[in-house]
């Protein structure tokens, strides 16, 4: 076989170099693949660490670090060159110490170069009570690949993963399908018949102003309110509350117009009880809502104590809302902390929370549905 030395073949580099003894004591021969890093401007990226995968048992075959070039070689023996060529065979690519850029594809002959991208995270939820916690798998996996996540309390997170469509497995089992898009991070739930747990607090389909707490416990049902020079456009005052609800193929959703300068903002809330009353959420993992909108909002549950004119403590958490509906989680732990506004971490009032509250400060309009809280099943 002839050494290749050009970089503009349509293959992978494949070489092989035979160096015998003259005395006929030794012969042996070093086969290799090379392949070039690149980003995603095709810029060759040094240092990233490159693998080659089996694809039968995800046992390593090789490895390599790219050089100055981007070019990584692969020093195969005969035997691992050929079962490398004739069977499937995975590429991984990493740079950066964080795993910033990576990529995992299957090796293709037929090209010379791997594209390295921003890699994303991925948090699998599972609704589950602390109670529950060892009933669940140990670890879950993404199949057909050496990336595994360990259970931390009811979750799992893949902190650096390539972009790609996924099956994510429990042993020999499919949980669930997730597309990973590059540089961002995504989130599912995946339900465990008999230990996952969620109550719905709000889906708006019944058409009332109420939560679904009512149905067992009354309470005042959904306010609005409109802070500093902040007006809303709808609901007006004749409509009320059943003027925000609109109709889609999936049942009814919340809506609301506003318009806010400044530093104002709009505001839609309901008491989880009546009065004084207050509910024991402590057992609460995570907040799941489906909003749509333009500008930034939050949620907060806020104890029942008022300590102001009009002002309680609270777990605050913030996000944007996007033009596409798309599913926002809240988790107890990342909530936002600023003394100033009574924004407390969760579990200073987990046990005793009187009001769901919502808070839109950007943007002119906001759409929910289906509010669920995760890790209990009723309040």
């Amino acid at each position: 076989m002839k050494r290749l030395l050009t970089a503009t073949l349509l293959a992978p580099f494949i070489w092989a170099c035979s160096d015998s003894n003259s005395a006929g004591a030794t012969s042996e021969t070093t086969n290799g693949i090379a392949l070039t890093v690149v980003d995603a401007s095709r810029t060759p990226i040094a240092h990233a660490r490159v693998k080659l995968y089996s694809k039968e048992n995800m046992s390593v075959l090789g490895t390599a670090e790219s050089d100055t070039a981007g070019i990584a070689q692969f020093a195969l023996n005969a035997e691992t060159l050929d079962s490398v060529l004739a069977t499937k065979t995975f590429v991984e690519g990493i740079a950066g110490k964080d795993s910033s850029l990576m990529s995992w594809t299957a090796l293709d002959t037929n090209k010379t170069e791997i594209s390295l991208l921003p890699s994303a995270s991925l948090t699998v939820r599972t609704g589950t009570a602390e109670a529950d916690y060892a009933k669940l798998y140990e670890a879950i996996s993404l199949d057909s690949t050496p990336y595994a996540a360990l259970r931390n309390g009811s979750e799992y997170t893949f902190a650096h993963v390539p972009a790609g469509l996924f099956n994510v497995v429990a042993g020999d089992s499919l949980i669930a399908s997730v597309t990973l898009e590059t540089g961002t991070s995504a989130d599912t739930i995946f339900r465990v018949p008999g230990i996952s747990r969620e109550f719905v607090f709000e889906d708006f389909d019944d058409g009332d102003s109420l939560n679904n707490i009512a149905k067992v416990y009354p309470n005042y049902g959904w306010y609005f309110s409109a802070i500093g020079n902040a007006k809303f456009v709808s609901p007006d005052s004749a409509s009320g509350f059943k003027g925000a609800l609109e109709n889609s193929s999936n049942g009814k959703h919340l809506s609301i117009r506003y318009n806010i300068t400044d530093s104002d903002y709009v505001l839609l809330g309901t008491h989880l009880g009546l009065d004084t009353g207050y509910y024991d959420l402590s057992q609460l993992t995570a907040i799941r809502i489906k909003v749509r909108g333009d500008g930034e909002f939050s949620v907060a549950l806020e104890h029942y104590k008022e300590i102001g004119d009009n002002m309680f403590r609270k777990a605050l958490w913030k996000s944007k809302a996007t033009e596409e509906w798309r599913e926002v989680v809240f988790r107890p732990g990342e909530e936002i902390l600023e003394s100033n506004s009574y924004q407390v971490r969760f579990k200073e009032i987990s046990t005793e929370v009187g009001f769901f509250t919502i808070f839109a400060n950007s943007g002119t309009y906001l759409q929910i549905d289906d509010i669920v809280f995760e890790g209990m099943d009723s309040i």
